[in-house]
């Protein structure tokens, strides 16, 4: 009879399987771990070839935007100075007139009647002021009789001083060199006292009226350039300079009212279009370019990528004006001398490696510019 195992202890056959499942398993595991990291290693990112360009310094013009609309240099509500009919006129919407040129004239048939009948009493009463004169030292007249030959023959001359103003005032005259905006009577018509007749507008040169922001105002000066565009001729630039400046300014929307005096030789431009161009208040301002293909913008945010130490470095970066050579500035995010990548900027992110060739060299000046 097979005597029994004692209780708690292992049978001796069955150690040598016991150890051997045990290194079995720690095996499996030291090969499980292994093959973890293994896995999680990342492999090595190949090297990015990208050109690149250096930040520089260069001097821009700075400008401010402007809109506003042109006024006549100077303009005319020519009226009636007397009652009379309208029997010519002349220019009519659209014609040129200059200062003192014959546009209208009114019925002078009174007029000239009642200046003939005067004339002609003036002529009998100044030959009877004479004979008073010679009766009076003759000691034939008396003085009081005299003194009334005189006097008949001052009012007298009066009266045709006075018809001849109101015989003037027949002819209707251009009080300035412009053009006709409007007629508002046709021959025939009564033309009343202060009734208008004819509205004339100068419009070489014209004034541009626009308001600058208050943060503009230790750079406005008088003579000082602009540049103005219209719808009309999209294509052209019409330069003006400031002739007056606000002395105070807009509370409502903290701007200075400025004019400028803007050439219109060719009659392009009309009162009351409107215009929109700059104002240049800076000609030699420092700033830093880069080419604008190390530009990129997605989702409202403009970045470029710095290379440095064979990595690529990613700066969110502010723009500024646009300048010669297809460059932009940044105005923020960026020092000069540093190198730009200007090329594969899709395959680019932060800290990825990169090859670098240099790529065209940006002039170390610049044209002027707006911002």
């Amino acid at each position: 009879m097979r005597p029994l195992a004692r209780p708690g202890r292992t049978p001796a056959l069955r150690l040598p399987l016991f150890a051997a499942c045990v290194a079995a398993a720690l095996g499996v595991a030291g090969c499980s771990d292994g093959a973890s990291k293994a896995k999680e290693a990342p492999p090595q990112a190949e090297p990015i070839a990208v050109s690149v360009a250096p930040v520089t310094s260069v001097t821009v013009q700075r400008t401010a935007d402007l809109v506003g609309s042109f006024f006549p240099n100077d303009e005319a509500t020519v009226a009636a100075q007397l009652e009379s009919r309208v029997v010519w006129y002349g220019p009519d919407m659209g014609d040129t007139v200059t200062k003192g040129e014959v546009i209208l004239r009114l019925d002078d048939a009174d007029l000239q009647a009642q200046l003939r009948e005067v004339e002609a009493r003036l002529v009998k009463a100044r030959a009877d002021d004479d004979r008073a004169r010679d009766l009076r030292a003759a000691g034939v007249m008396s003085k009081t009789e005299a003194e009334r030959m005189g006097t008949d023959a001052a009012v007298l001359t009066a009266q045709r001083d006075l018809l001849k103003v109101k015989l003037d005032r027949t002819i209707v005259r251009s009080p300035l060199d412009g053009s006709i905006a409007a007629r508002t009577v046709s021959v025939g018509e009564i033309a009343q006292v202060g009734r208008p007749l004819y509205k004339i507008v100068q419009d070489e040169p014209l004034k541009f009226r626009t308001l600058i922001p208050e943060r503009f105002a230790s750079f406005l000066h008088l003579d000082q350039e602009i540049h103005v565009g219209i719808a009309a001729y999209p294509d052209k630039q019409f330069t003006g300079r400031i002739t007056r400046i606000n002395p105070t300014a807009e509370e409502i929307n903290r701007s200075i009212m400025i004019e400028a005096e803007v050439l219109n030789t060719e009659k392009l431009i009309k009162p009351g279009f409107f215009g929109s161009g700059e104002i240049v208040y800076d000609r030699q301002s420092p700033a830093l370019v880069v080419p604008a293909a190390a530009i990129t913008t997605f989702a409202g945010v403009t970045k470029v990528f710095v290379v440095k130490g064979g990595k690529a470095e990613e700066r969110i970066v502010r723009t500024g004006v646009a300048t010669a050579g297809e460059r932009r500035e940044i105005a923020e995010g960026v020092h000069e001398g540093e190198e730009v990548a200007v090329t594969n900027l899709d395959r680019l992110e932060n800290g990825a490696p990169v090859t670098t060739t240099t790529a065209d060299p940006v002039a170390s000046t610049g044209a002027p510019a707006g911002s």
